[in-house]
């Protein structure tokens, strides 16, 4: 879509036909895989396609940390790779990561509504990258009691 036609052309032109809707029977609404949306919910306040200002929130490739992808307003329609501007944090901390995406998005003049959902999607990201915690030890028994009532245990 060129620049000069408004989001609301956009969204009435890509609305039905974008390859990134996903329908599921049983479900009031659809759903999207747009990079830069970051709720997935196929509306116009959330599409990437639409929105002169969007952010998108992915893993890393190396799997630690998050690559935030941002939308610039002022680059050309008809160039691809210069629309878009990416920044990997390496996730080296829930907290600095989350404020990392929160300054990209809030303090860059992006959209504030989006601040949030960027940075529980930041969140979310980061720990599923985290994987599973190890089992706790057994507790140690301590005393002479103690030690007496786990020897008859493993006698019987």
């Amino acid at each position: 879509m060129s620049a000069a036609s408004s989001q609301e052309l956009q969204w009435l032109l890509t609305r039905k036909t974008s390859s990134y809707i996903v329908k599921q029977k049983g479900l009031p609404r659809f759903f999207t895989r747009e990079p830069l949306n970051l709720k997935q919910i196929h509306s116009p306040k959330h599409s990437g396609n639409v929105c002169k200002k969007a952010v998108g929130i992915a893993p890393a490739a190396n799997g630690k940390g998050v690559v935030v992808t941002t939308k610039k307003t002022k680059a050309s329609p008809f160039s691809v790779k210069g629309s878009r501007a990416s920044t990997t944090i390496k996730g080296t901390g829930n907290r600095r990561v989350s404020g990392a995406v929160a300054n990209i998005v809030g303090k860059r003049g992006y959209r504030n509504d989006l601040a949030k959902l960027a940075v529980a999607r930041a969140s979310a990201i980061l720990l599923a990258q985290r994987g599973s915690r190890k089992a706790p030890l057994p507790k140690k028994v301590r005393g002479t009691g103690a030690n007496k009532v786990l020897i008859e245990k493993s006698d019987e």
